[in-house]
């Protein structure tokens, strides 16, 4: 990615966080689901696909969001560690984007820095080939496999 690219997934990111944190002042501000040790954050903005995606921690969820360059949001987009399936969602604030579901609620997280760490653990997994590798296969032995020794007196 060029950083033109990149820079510009940061700036969609960063809509991204302004949008949430309006939410989270405005009809999220008193909701039992909230978390009060987290606030909004966007971590990760990177161009793949057609979209800037990322993770966006909030006090009420933490999820991958991908936003379009152009068109409508995806349902479904490819990583290195497999495919995801995504929600198309209306961001009040920022328009069109789909989510998929991290956590939720954020219970769970003592600090921000916990669902931070989170966050980025599970975004670098999700461009993680090993993690969608078969397992090895072991070498095939066919003296084992018709039940005789290695070595034995044939």
């Amino acid at each position: 990615m060029t950083d033109a690219g990149a820079s510009e997934a940061e700036r969609i990111g960063a809509r991204l966080a302004a949008a949430y944190c309006a939410i989270a002042a405005g009809p999220m501000a008193d909701a039992p689901i909230c978390n009060p040790a987290l606030a909004v954050e966007a971590l990760g903005f990177t161009l793949h696909e057609g979209c800037a995606v990322g993770v966006v921690v909030t006090p009420w969820f933490a999820g991958f969001i991908a936003a379009p360059l152009a068109g409508a949001p995806p349902q479904r987009l490819r990583f290195p560690a497999g495919a995801l399936d995504f929600v198309a969602c209306d961001v009040p604030g920022f328009g069109q984007a789909a989510s998929c579901s991290l956590f939720s609620p954020m219970d769970a997280f003592a600090t921000q820095d916990d669902a931070r760490a989170a966050a980025r653990a599970a975004l670098g997994g999700l461009f993680d080939p090993g993690l969608h590798a078969p397992p090895p296969r072991p070498a095939l032995d066919r003296r084992a496999l018709f039940g005789l020794r290695s070595g034995a007196a044939s």
